[in-house]
């Protein structure tokens, strides 16, 4: 075989080798690449998930009745009693009753707005002192907390900033 073909030969090979391997090592890129995509699409799909698991819809048929405010006594006691009585028609009774025999009847309008912040505002055509809003944070068929709109949670203003009920009997 001349000398020529040999190198000629050998050269082939080499330069085989070394399209093979650039092959190879794009290859391994694109693998690398594709299962980082496949990792993230992941872990976003699955703070999707967990973000809107934590999101409760609040069912507003569920707030007609009557509801008592009440609270853990060993870390809040009350000085007497709230009931709320909604009618489902946006009408609302509320009785108070102060330990030492006083009691008052109230009774007014509510809103709901769902759509937007979640909310429920006590006599909101009122511009005075009873006009309030509050976040709507929990309604079931047994439980009901709410949130004083621009107010955030603590245990000290149970009672007024938070308010929490239970459905009467």
């Amino acid at each position: 075989m001349p000398s020529g073909a040999w190198e000629g030969s050998a050269r082939r090979k080499e330069k085989k080798r070394t399209f093979t391997g650039k092959i190879s090592h794009v290859c391994v890129l694109y693998k690398k690449t594709t299962a980082m995509n496949i990792l993230k699409t992941l872990i976003c799909a699955a703070l999707l998930v967990a973000g809107l698991s934590g999101c409760e819809k609040i069912d507003v048929n569920k707030l007609e009745g009557t509801w008592s405010e009440q609270y853990d006594p060993t870390v809040f006691a009350m000085d007497g009693s709230v009931t709320f009585t909604f009618d489902g028609n946006g009408n609302y009774q509320k009785h108070v009753y102060v330990l030492g025999g006083e009691s008052h009847d109230y009774s007014g309008h509510y809103a709901i707005d769902l759509i937007n912040k979640g909310t429920i505002t006590i006599n909101p055509s009122m511009s005075d002192f009873s006009n309030v809003t509050y976040k709507l944070v929990k309604l079931t068929s047994k439980e009901m907390e709410w949130q004083k709109e621009g107010t955030t949670y603590s245990v000290g203003t149970w009672g007024s900033d938070y308010r929490h009920f239970v459905r009467g009997k």
